[in-house]
């Protein structure tokens, strides 16, 4: 199926938008790199296509082949690929040198192998990430991908990376008498109304356990909003 539909591109066919709705000019995509000029027209219309944002487009987990991450990182960023690539702070490894010479911290994918990207879902879509050296496929197949809600992409990048921006979209989505679901610890799946937000990273909250209400304190990403 996503075969055919690609078959069906053609060089001239066909008139990708960018993201401000202007036609891209293909003959000219990607010219400020060697290696996106070796590209045919075809590969350069699909992957910029694959940079397209609507209302349609949601996060997806891609899968990449085995220590290619980073490339593929950069990869989608040249391509205006939204996307996120989990990363934890590890110790560089030792080259030589003191034995007890203090090393400096590395960046590291905290998911090695996968990378999360926000696109909208269609055969051109995963045939242009494709072309991208070191991508697999999209979590569940090109044609039938698995969807993450926004809100867990937003948590995973404050748990993870205590990033800032994702702590405060958190903070400012919840309030005093909010309901929210407790989502880890021995309390998971219990509901519990939000007293007060402890501080950046934390939110006050009473549980009803076994009839009694019993204020806890857990970590904003730990906790998800009710509608």
């Amino acid at each position: 199926m996503m075969r055919a539909d690609v078959k069906r591109l053609s060089e001239a066919d066909r008139a990708w938008l960018d993201r401000n709705g202007e036609p891209i000019n293909v003959d000219r995509a990607w010219q400020k790199s060697d290696r996106r000029i070796a590209l045919t027209r075809r590969e350069q219309a699909m992957l910029a296509a694959a940079g397209m944002d609507g209302p349609e487009a949601r996060w997806y987990v891609l899968r990449v082949e085995e220590r290619a991450d980073i490339a593929v990182d950069k990869s989608l960023e040249e391509a205006n690929v939204e996307r996120v690539m989990l990363s934890i702070k590890v110790d560089a490894k030792r080259r030589g040198g003191r034995k007890h010479q203090k090393l400096e911290q590395v960046d590291a994918p905290a998911f090695p192998g996968y990378i999360f990207v926000r696109v909208v879902s269609c055969p051109v879509t995963w045939a242009g990430l494709r072309t991208i050296k070191g991508v697999v496929d999209p979590i569940g197949g090109a044609h039938c991908p698995m969807p993450v809600n926004d809100q867990e992409i937003v948590k995973f990048q404050a748990r993870i990376q205590n990033d800032p921006e994702a702590v405060a979209v958190l903070t400012n989505a919840m309030k005093v008498g909010d309901r929210v679901a407790i989502d880890s610890g021995p309390f998971s799946g219990f509901e519990a109304v939000v007293l007060m937000m402890a501080d950046k990273r934390k939110v006050g909250v009473e549980v009803d356990i076994f009839g009694r209400a019993v204020p806890l304190t857990f970590d904003l990403a730990d906790v998800t909003k009710l509608e």
